[in-house]
């Protein structure tokens, strides 16, 4: 025999189960007589004796060996009311099999009935009220869910037409060369199309009506040339990607900011989202109690219940694919429009709703083989966007919501496009291995209740790391005014600070960028705080200057009285009120919001380091070779789109009570 058999013993013991060894025989033809039990054990003595005492006499041309293997021996079940109990078991497999059989109708049956009772109520509700925003917001999550079952009903179909549609567009049209020359034209016809339709937006619709815009039109030439000579490979950089992400980033900030219907949309999208970052204080209240809401509760009590509400809600989105959807689609238009790659492009469109330190871990797996290029636009991506938690605390603090909406979708294009500027592609991207990039894996939530959990939890190391940098950096800054203080005093120079040293050095950045001249040393504080003391610090400042021109606007309305300056400060004389920090136009808050929305501070270095270091360790000499270079170029693609904003925004005049009789601006 050349198979192995195995004795089963089966044993029926109400006392636990337990491993007991057991003999297992091999054969074999070796024209040999002998038994040769292998017995580590001791306990199998006996089943020897048996053999002798029983004269057990064994003539084969075998040779068995028996071996001792492991057996668990299971306990027959206990049914502690006897038939009853076996009779229950009984009908519990008879249903567990009709539920295996039918549970897919089941769960059809549900999810029909429950369409059918929303399409009931959204049915009344039409009837019941129609004509306001509710109804709207109703009707077009009521069309969503009916794309999405039709999707879900027609993905087969689909399929097979889209790979027909593939394939006969790649065989005649990428591969034909009758086709070469006619994509050549078409290439070079949109270039000229999509610059000339620019020049004559701006020069027609825009500079006649705003002429002070022309410093951002400057700001922007100059940046594109600067980033030009200090490229890593001036001859190597590939003007596509370059040119479409700007293109790309302009068409946006025409839609927002130059359209009323654009403009009216994303202001109601940052009011909605003010407002659902405010469905946090009730959680925060229950925690920290009502004293959170005191007007100097700190930092901490205001902003770390935003940002575990925030984190979870964007975990239970990832939970039903909708993130992920989202992303991807961004990625793959991104991918589409610049003809970058799909992981830089999927990296870019995931740092607008996550940070610096976990879109990398999407594409965790390409980290190995991508090119330098590719691995310097990841981090610059991660420099130049800032997370939906970051974002909804921004908004808490203060900061325009639309703006800063604006600001996280814009600047992705933007980032790949002074990226591949400022380090072009010099190696051939293994786009092959780059396919179907999912966000999702198996260690993924299981359900809603965990993902909102997972969610909460990573919010823990969130809110615990921004606290503490904050309390350091804040202290340092701290430090460094103090230390200029004395160094100013002895010259005679009182109140040299680190804020008005970042107002005169980062005067002409501010200035080219489109800010009025009165504001340019307030916004170049800001970027200087940006650098040192993370965007956390700035984004709180300039919401205390918002705060501080609504305070004022109201008092020009209600009083109509007279104000004076103290240098930064603003004194309103009739309320005898003091707004620190004072206040800019609206246009300098705009340009302001777009400048710092970004993680690309001195700290984030040490984040971006700690997090791709250890994911990739054989990337690691790279990743600290590129990371001041992806560092330089996240900051500039935030004041290329702040350029944008200040070429595009149309209040360019102060209100009429911020002149003076003379025409000058009153702070």
């Amino acid at each position: 025999m050349d198979e192995s058999q195995q004795i089963k013993t089966s044993l029926s013991s109400n006392e636990d189960a337990q491993q007991i060894p057991l003999m297992t025989p091999k054969f074999s033809n070796n024209h040999q007589t002998q038994i040769s039990l292998t017995d580590n054990t001791g306990v199998n003595n006996d089943i020897v004796d048996d053999c002798k005492a029983d004269d057990v006499s064994i003539v084969a041309d075998i040779d068995i060996t028996m071996e001792i293997c492991p057996l668990v021996l299971v306990r027959s079940p206990v049914f502690p009311h006897g038939q009853c109990s076996k009779f229950v078991e009984k009908m519990e497999i008879w249903f567990g099999k009709i539920w295996q059989r039918q549970k897919k109708k089941f769960f059809l049956s549900t999810k029909i009935l429950a369409c059918l009772l929303y399409l009931t109520y959204f049915g009344y509700c039409v009837h019941h009220r129609y004509y306001d925003e509710g109804s709207y917001i109703l009707t077009a999550f009521t069309g969503l869910l009916v794309i999405k079952v039709v999707f879900k009903l027609t993905s087969g179909q689909r399929g097979r037409a889209r790979n027909l549609l593939k394939k006969h567009f790649y065989k005649c049209y990428v591969r034909s060369r009758r086709t070469k020359y006619f994509r050549s034209i078409t290439k070079y016809v949109l270039y000229v199309a999509a610059s000339v339709l620019v020049c004559v937006y701006v020069g027609v619709f825009v500079l006649p009506h705003s002429p002070t815009n022309s410093q951002a039109v400057i700001g922007l030439v100059l940046m594109v040339i600067l980033c030009f000579l200090f490229s890593s490979s001036p001859s190597r950089v590939n003007w596509h990607p370059v040119f479409w992400g700007f293109i790309l980033q302009f068409t946006f900030a025409v839609l927002t900011l130059r359209t009323t219907m654009g403009y009216e949309t994303f202001k109601w999208i940052g009011d909605a989202v003010h407002n659902f970052v405010r469905l946090s204080d009730q959680g925060s209240a229950f925690v920290f109690g009502d004293s959170f809401k005191a007007a100097k509760a700190g930092f901490f009590f205001e902003s770390a219940g935003v940002i575990v509400f925030f984190n979870s809600f964007i975990f239970v989105l990832d939970y039903y694919g909708v993130l992920e959807f989202i992303v991807l689609k961004i990625g793959q238009g991104l991918s589409f429009c610049l003809e970058t790659g799909p992981v830089e492009s999927v990296v870019s469109a995931a740092n607008i709703f996550i940070g610096l330190s976990e879109a990398p871990l999407l594409v965790r797996p390409y980290l190995p083989t991508v090119t330098r290029s590719e691995l310097h636009a990841i981090m610059t991506c991660g420099f130049s966007s800032i997370s939906g938690a970051f974002m909804a605390m921004f908004i808490k603090s203060g900061a325009p919501a639309n703006h800063l909406l604006t600001a996280a979708v814009i600047s992705a294009p933007a980032a790949l496009a002074v990226s591949k500027l400022l380090y072009p592609e010099m190696d051939r991207a293994d786009l092959e291995n780059q396919k179907n990039i999912k966000m999702r894996d198996e260690n993924s939530s299981q359900n809603l209740l965990q993902a909102a959990s997972d969610g909460a939890t990573f919010s823990i190391k969130l809110v615990a790391s921004i606290m503490v940098n904050m309390m350091a950096f804040v202290s340092i800054l701290n430090l460094i005014n103090t230390t200029l203080v004395w160094i100013g005093e002895r010259a005679g120079v009182p109140g040299m600070t680190f804020d008005l040293m970042c107002s005169y050095l980062m005067y002409p950045l501010a200035y080219v960028m489109g800010t009025a001249s009165e504001d340019c040393g307030k916004v170049g504080a800001l970027i200087g705080l940006k650098f040192v003391a993370t965007p956390f610090v700035a984004y709180a400042e300039l919401g205390l200057m918002v705060k501080n021109r609504h305070t004022f606007e109201s008092y020009v309305r209600e009083y109509n009285g007279t104000w004076y300056t103290s240098g930064d400060d603003v004194i309103l004389t009739d309320t005898n009120t003091t707004l620190f920090k004072g206040f800019m136009a609206e246009k300098s808050e705009a340009i302001s919001t777009y400048a710092i929305c970004g993680l690309s501070a001195f700290p984030a270095i040490g984040f971006c380091l700690g997090t791709l270091a250890p994911m990739c360790p054989a990337r690691k000499d790279d990743v600290i070779d590129l990371v001041l270079r992806a560092f330089v170029a996240g900051n500039i693609a935030n004041f290329v789109t702040a350029s944008v904003a200040g070429v595009l925004y149309m209040n360019t005049q102060c209100p009429g009570y911020l002149l003076s009789a003379d025409g000058k601006v009153c702070i």
